[in-house]
């Protein structure tokens, strides 16, 4: 059976046809063949339309009976029109891109309580914003189910159009918890370096502890993945190269798990949380005029917030913040706590090493520091950008500068 008119065709189309029709532009026999229907079908669309024109309303291509059960109270169908107008005329890069599950989300923030998406999809047919069907999305696929929290944190980046407006793409790095869903840090930044990632993994550690595992994809910034070459041979194979986060992680006893290469499509569920993220972030970010990554920080927070503790998760069921905690009081929880001698000040900071001139000074940057002893000997430099520079022999520290 032939599909519906207003699953095949937009209303714009068919006003167009109308309206040639109706100048006499077009046969009978030509619009039936256009629109896919019958003679007796035409006229009465026809007879829809011209009534639409001279009430002013929106032409609609199904026309669904009236009732106050699909009615919205008066302050939320004005809220409504005054969001689906902004997407279908306002908006620049993301008009007539109609996100119905996120327009529930914020409609639910606005008044309260929660409004099926829908009803929202409904409500902007019947009024004539919205035409189209929702694309078929493919499935992510998902790995596997952990036992529970802290088993393992998905992290990964993102190079995306957050902020619209600027015409750059900035990078935004994320973490989850693997078992609950929980979104446990989001960082945009306009660069992706190490130190990054440092600040956003800092962060997560300090305020949940250790999990057992990272999940991570091969970039050079998590693995040193080794080069083969048939006229060069490399001394340093996958995995034998220095790498910062490598080394910091493995340091606090956590391990670090790599997707295979080429299977980026492994890390399904963080995937799909980038997902979600890219169908709210930078509509609001457009909307909102926001130019600064301070600003889309501002507002990434309040959609972590959302989706930890409002939204109940698809395929769990529950709400993430809410799976956690019950996870935790059932004992199934694998954090780990820090412990007060671990130092994170040397731990995520960006090491390097430096030998000690006889004068028992280093440079750095062109400047020069005073360490004192182990001339001739090599030091391991850590830095903290903007912020101080230690050195450390083995485990004794020989110096702290601050910049």
């Amino acid at each position: 059976m032939a599909k519906q008119i207003h699953k095949r065709l937009s209303v714009e189309f068919v006003e167009e046809v109308m309206e040639a029709f109706n100048e006499q532009r077009v046969t009978e026999r030509a619009v039936c063949e256009l629109l896919g229907i019958k003679r007796s079908r035409l006229y009465e669309m026809r007879e829809r339309w011209l009534r639409c024109r001279r009430r002013g309303e929106a032409f609609r291509l199904w026309d669904r009976s009236r009732s106050d059960f699909h009615k919205f109270p008066e302050e939320v169908e004005e809220w409504l029109h005054e969001e689906l107008q902004y997407i279908r005329d306002e908006a620049d890069l993301y008009r007539r891109r109609f996100n119905f599950a996120f327009l529930g989300e914020r409609a639910e923030k606005e008044f309260g309580h929660p409004f099926q998406r829908n009803s929202l999809r409904r409500f902007a047919f019947r009024h004539g914003y919205y035409s189209a069907l929702p694309e078929e999305k493919s499935k992510v696929y998902t790995r596997f189910e952990t036992s529970g929290p802290g088993v393992l944190f998905q992290h990964d980046s993102s190079h995306h159009l957050w902020l619209p407006l600027t015409g750059k793409r900035n990078a935004l790095l994320l973490t989850e918890d693997d078992y609950s869903r929980k979104v446990l840090g989001g960082r945009i930044v306009e660069v992706e370096t190490t130190w990054e990632h440092f600040v956003l993994t800092r962060g997560i550690i300090e305020s949940y502890g250790r999990p057992l595992a990272y999940y991570v994809d091969n970039h050079s910034i998590f693995r040193h993945v080794g080069y083969t070459s048939r006229h060069y041979k490399y001394l340093k194979g996958p995995d034998e190269g220095e790498i910062q986060f490598k080394r910091a992680l493995e340091s606090l006893g956590i391990g670090l798990i790599y997707t295979g290469k080429g299977e980026a499509q492994a890390k399904g569920k963080i995937e799909k949380r980038f997902d979600y993220f890219q169908r709210r972030l930078p509509f609001l970010c457009e909307k909102h005029k926001v130019t600064e990554s301070e600003e889309a920080q501002s507002i990434m927070n309040d959609l972590i917030h959302y989706y930890n503790d409002c939204r109940v998760h698809q395929e769990t069921e529950e709400i993430p913040s809410k799976r956690w905690e019950n996870a935790i009081k059932e004992g199934k929880g694998k954090i780990k706590s820090l412990g007060d001698s671990v130092d994170l000040d040397r731990i995520f900071s960006l090491h390097d090493t430096r030998c000690v001139r006889k004068d028992g000074t280093i440079t750095v940057r062109g400047k020069e520091y005073k360490v004192g002893r182990y001339a001739g000997q090599e030091v391991t430099l850590c830095l903290i950008p903007n912020v101080k520079l230690m050195a450390y022999k083995g485990q004794e520290k020989l110096c702290e500068y601050h910049l």
